[in-house]
């Protein structure tokens, strides 16, 4: 797969998983499992084209595995020594659609983590999730299992960064961004867009006032969830990362399965005409399924 050089091995390793998990991974490919030979009339071997079956069975995986955590019947249910309270709480979960949200938690961070950030806005409790390639945490030395801040940082063009409100000039709708905000106990801070190529000359990003939001909740409004023991001090192990590589062996092994029942259903038919005075008769005429 394609990589940016720009972004850390961690964030690359993820953004590769969660192609994974949502059957993109074969979209770089730009030919078709049933394409033999390029324009310029050389062979495309077959790791260099899309399967035409992709049998996604890591998503499988990673659905079954949710499934027996947060579907209607395995939800766990609110507790709390004020019945009125485990009430409010149960009305709370089922209007935020809480079980949907857990869910979609968890089959996100089965790439290796995930994170929850919690928001309360015109007084009410939301709950997003958010995929942690693109975020950076900060553990408390003291006591390894705080976290002190999560940094959001990612490249977007300016286009888009116009469509947000920023004042991006004309011509640098097709130039890319450094997008950043950080979470901290105090603040959300939110920073102006940087160009990439401003950030590789070691220029830093200057806070953006208007867009920071002072919570005061002393608290980090974020958690943090490893996925699986065996990771390091950020992700924990991926659910599905041990079998990708069957995973994409049986899309080849059926795709291959499928171009050999076409050629077995549609032979190739070659008709060469001896007698149009050509070295060894005219071009031949070819048909069959590599050309249906």
């Amino acid at each position: 797969m394609p990589t940016d050089s720009d972004l850390s091995p961690r964030c690359r390793r993820l953004l590769a998983l969660d192609a994974v998990l949502s059957g993109a991974q074969y979209d770089h490919l730009r030919h078709a499992f049933s394409d033999e030979i390029s324009g310029a009339g050389e062979y495309i071997p077959l790791n260099n084209r899309r399967p035409s079956v992709r049998t996604n069975l890591c998503r499988t995986v990673v659905d079954d595995s949710v499934s027996l955590l947060f579907s209607e019947a395995h939800f766990p249910t609110a507790h709390a020594p004020d019945a009125r309270t485990a009430e409010a709480l149960m009305a709370w979960m089922k209007e935020r659609r809480l079980n949907e949200i857990m869910a979609d938690a968890a089959t996100r961070g089965s790439v290796g983590s995930v994170a929850l950030l919690l928001r309360v806005l015109r007084g009410k409790p939301f709950v997003s999730v958010l995929p942690t390639a693109t975020l950076t945490p900060t553990w408390d030395p003291e006591d390894p299992d705080s976290l002190l801040s999560v940094t959001e940082r990612y490249k977007v063009r300016g286009t888009e960064l116009r469509a947000r409100g920023y004042a991006i000039p004309a011509d640098a709708d097709s130039a890319s961004f450094w997008f950043q905000r950080s979470w901290d106990s105090d603040s959300e801070t939110w920073y102006l867009p940087i160009s990439v190529s401003d950030a590789r000359d070691g220029k830093l990003p200057a806070v953006d006032a208007d867009r920071t939001i002072q919570h005061g909740l002393g608290f980090l409004p974020v958690i943090w969830i490893r996925n699986l023991p065996g990771g390091d001090e950020i992700d924990g192990m991926s659910t599905f990362e041990p079998a990708i590589s069957t995973a994409i062996e049986c899309d080849y092994q059926l795709s291959q399965a499928g171009r050999g029942l076409k050629y077995a259903s549609d032979p190739r038919l070659v008709i060469r005409d001896p007698g149009t005075g050509v070295d060894g008769g005219s071009r031949p005429i070819t048909g069959g399924a590599a050309n249906a």
